[in-house]
């Protein structure tokens, strides 16, 4: 043994890496790292071999220092720019650059939620508040023709009871000279004229009252787009037709009275000269042929074709009058009408139903209320095509507002 180089008493690869004990406790740290880096269970030995063979064991703090091929101390830079020596974090970061094969794809973050929309105003809301609108515009469109038609035919009545004073005065004779033999003869003219010019009016009155209803049923079938012809029906078709029975009505009335206009100059040569006045006064004929019979003629038929009584409720469109059985007009039943309710809207009154021209069905109405028009504005059925526009305006109203058959 040479005494000059005595020998070590602690091999080399223990001075250079430290103790056994303390390269033990860097393998389980490596290995610990190793498996929480994500790596493939194949590769964490390959992977721990690498880490191993650049660490040694260190008494400072990290306990461990990374190292090159050269055995000297490896750095990285902080943000700031300062190097601080490298750690195990580090060297595996490094490791996932230049072996990507032996990692796990890094899992993608989860996506940020998405920003909750803005609360907005309930789209059914909006059109329920349209609709109702809608419908408080219809209405008022309704209501407004509906006085002007209430206008209209008061005026016309007023102006026809005028036409026929006038008429009435004008054919009235001036008080005939004492002894005249035509006295007899001129009140019964006068009569008959004011017959004739009543029974005209009355004539006049039916026709245009039936013209109107059946005018009336016919636009009702045409009027199924609502938002276009409504308006139309409600503004100018009942106007009109007014205007036009009010024309009917003054032709009528003013034919009337061609006949008073020539009897007055009669009347007055009867008064000049008595032997004219015994020649106009000679046919017998004229006093029979009173008007008084025919002027109760059109109220007694009117009065026959009305049906009125207690009423039996069939459904919500059908009802069973004095016996007979009466379809509403304007009304289609649909499945889901209350007939109780209307047999307690009912509660027992009389009901009078009167015909409409060109139509089976019947207008009945209780304590002068339209009844089509109180089923369909609670929602008791359907407007029929032939409906007029006020049923049709009843029918929004229920469906609006979700009443009976349009609730679900």
């Amino acid at each position: 043994m040479d005494d000059r180089n005595p020998p070590s008493p602690v091999p080399g690869d223990a001075r250079r890496d430290g103790t056994a004990s303390e390269r033990e406790a860097l393998r389980l740290r490596i290995a610990q790292a190793v498996a929480q880096a994500g790596t493939y269970p194949v590769a964490e030995r390959t992977l721990a071999l690498l880490a191993e063979a650049a660490l040694v064991p260190s008494a400072d703090s990290l306990g461990y220092r990374v190292i090159d091929r050269t055995g000297a101390p490896r750095h990285v830079s902080e943000a700031d720019g300062t190097l601080v020596p490298m750690d195990l974090s580090a060297l595996l970061a490094e490791l996932r650059d230049r072996h990507p094969a032996l990692f796990r794809p890094i899992p993608e973050p989860d996506p940020a939620p998405a920003p909750e929309p803005v609360a907005t105003e309930d789209f059914r809301t909006a059109t329920a508040r349209f609709v109702e609108s809608q419908s408080v515009l219809a209405w008022s469109l309704v209501a407004r023709s509906a006085t002007r038609s209430r206008a209209l035919a008061t005026a016309l009545s007023g102006r026809l009871a005028t036409f026929r004073r006038n008429g009435v005065a004008s054919s009235l004779p001036e008080a005939p000279a004492p002894g005249s033999a035509a006295a007899p003869a001129e009140p019964s003219r006068a009569g008959l004229v004011a017959g004739r010019v009543r029974e005209g009016a009355q004539r006049v009155g039916g026709y245009a009252r039936g013209r109107l209803a059946d005018s009336a049923s016919r636009l009702g079938e045409v009027a199924r787009d609502r938002n276009v012809m409504r308006d139309a029906l409600s503004r100018r078709a009942l106007p009109i037709g007014l205007g036009a029975a009010a024309l009917v009505a003054l032709l009528a009335v003013f034919g009337g009275r061609t006949p008073q206009e020539a009897a007055s100059p009669d009347a007055g040569g009867a008064a000049q000269s008595p032997s004219q006045a015994s020649s106009a006064a000679a046919p017998p004929s004229a006093p029979d042929m009173s008007p008084a019979p025919p002027e109760e003629a059109p109220p007694k038929q009117a009065v026959t074709n009305e049906i009125s009584g207690p009423v039996e409720v069939i459904d919500t469109a059908t009802l069973r009058v004095g016996g007979k059985l009466i379809r509403l007009f304007g009304v289609e039943w649909v499945r889901g009408g209350q007939a109780d309710e209307l047999t307690r809207y009912l509660a027992g009154r009389t009901v009078a139903c009167q015909p409409v021209a060109g139509s089976e069905a019947r207008l009945c109405a209780v304590d002068g209320r339209d009844l089509s028009e109180v089923v369909l504005f609670n929602g008791g059925g359907r407007a029929s095509p032939e409906a007029t526009p006020d049923l049709v305006a009843a029918e929004d109203h229920a469906r609006a507002e979700r009443l009976g058959v349009w609730a679900r």
